[in-house]
């Protein structure tokens, strides 16, 4: 009877001990790549991107000769970044927590296949296999977002808050022009039937522009008062971008303006009004580095009006007021 009780006691301390250790030991940890939201998604496949939020219409981006163009707006030039940057987010996105896999509380998730509160539709065309679908959902702090794959109820709070602008304009490269401010030589506008405004370095090195218009009994209100009109073609951005034949300017230019650089390049064009907005064209490019012009031939650019009031300046501008 003894015999048994010592052995009773000594399993019942082997099975304590078990559990102690087994109470005791540190938590299994999965491996990077089982986290991963999307871990057989490779960016480099993917040959489309198409948004398509509820009620509006889809926007869709794709890969031609080695850059992102829209096909619905005549192939324009792409925001390779952003796309480059979403994709990428995608391929690295890795499992924050599980949520819900209710579908009463999709709507309010904004996941919903449709209806009030439905997702964000994102649709990846890939070289490799058929498309592939993924709802976006709420956007949560900091740099989360809520997703689920359809025909799934589990929820999933991943560590990426991927960038979807709502419009299309957002996913189009806006720049017109990329033109470093200390490489341009000349800026000149001329108005119909009225002055020509010329502003100018005569080499590199010199910080502001002069004014070749200046009486030699003026003065400038300040010394880099004409900068102003150089200083837009470093970052040229356009509010819409419209083909030529798709669009009628019926009255004279508001202005005719041309460039020249330190490098010898230059280009000209001008500018039209429609609808009350200024609408830039650009008829001659030549000589530009790659990167310093990114205006289509054969196309109009709505500009900013902060753009266009900096270029569209008079000789009256930039004098100093007699006292």
């Amino acid at each position: 009877m003894q015999r048994k009780s010592l052995v009773l006691l000594l399993l019942l301390a082997l099975l304590c001990g078990g559990l102690y250790a087994w109470l005791q030991r540190e938590p299994q940890r999965l491996a990077p790549s089982d986290t991963r939201y999307l871990p057989g998604l490779q960016a480099q496949q993917v040959s489309a991107v198409q948004i398509q939020r509820p009620g509006q219409p889809s926007i869709r981006v794709a890969r031609q000769d080695g850059r992102w163009v829209m096909p619905a707006k005549a192939d324009y030039t792409a925001a390779g970044r952003l796309i480059g940057d979403l994709l990428h987010d995608l391929a690295e996105a890795r499992k924050v927590e599980p949520k819900t896999r209710d579908p009463g509380n999709f709507a309010q998730l904004e996941l919903a296949d449709q209806g009030p509160g439905a997702a964000v539709r994102l649709t990846l065309e890939r070289t490799q296999g058929g498309p592939f679908d993924l709802l976006i959902g709420k956007a949560v702090a900091p740099g989360g977002r809520l997703v689920r794959k359809p025909g799934e109820d589990q929820v999933w709070l991943i560590d990426k808050a991927l960038q979807l602008p709502p419009n299309e304009l957002d996913w189009l490269d806006r720049r017109v022009t990329s033109i470093p401010f200390e490489k341009i030589a000349e800026v000149s506008v001329s108005y119909p039937g009225s002055e020509t405004l010329t502003v100018f370095r005569n080499q590199a090195g010199e910080p502001n522009l002069q004014v070749r218009q200046l009486p030699k009994d003026a003065r400038l209100a300040y010394e880099a008062v004409a900068n102003g009109m150089a200083t837009p073609f470093a970052q040229l951005i356009f509010t819409e971008a419209v083909p030529l034949d798709q669009v009628a300017f019926k009255d004279a230019p508001r202005l005719s303006l041309s460039l020249k650089t330190l490098d010898g390049a230059s280009l000209s064009g001008r500018v039209q009004e429609q609808g009350g907005q200024p609408w830039l064209i650009l008829e001659r490019v030549e000589g530009f580095a790659d990167g310093q012009i990114q205006a289509r031939p054969g196309w109009a650019y709505r500009l900013q009006d902060a753009a266009y009031q900096a270029l569209s300046r008079h000789l009256g501008d930039f004098m100093a007021k007699k006292s």
